[in-house]
């Protein structure tokens, strides 16, 4: 077993996590990497195509079905 290199880096980010700016930054890195999760479990975690620009435009089709889904259950919530 050994200490990481950056183990006091990660003890000042654990001390951060406790205080109130410390939270809302973390709330908001977890509400992206939540949405982000949401592509991953889409797309998987491999490419579909060969090449950047399929791969690209395919990474964007995904994020605008997840948006489009995501709107139409703010629409449905809120009638």
């Amino acid at each position: 077993m050994s200490i990481a290199e950056d183990e006091a880096l990660q003890g000042k980010f654990r001390k951060l996590q406790q205080t109130g700016p410390g939270r809302a930054m973390l709330r908001q890195r977890t509400a992206v990497e939540h949405a982000l999760a949401h592509i991953a479990a889409r797309k998987g975690h491999s490419a579909r195509y060969i090449g950047a620009r399929r791969n690209l435009f395919d990474l964007r089709r995904a994020a605008a079905i997840q948006n489009l889904e995501a709107a139409q259950r703010l629409i449905q919530e809120a009638a």
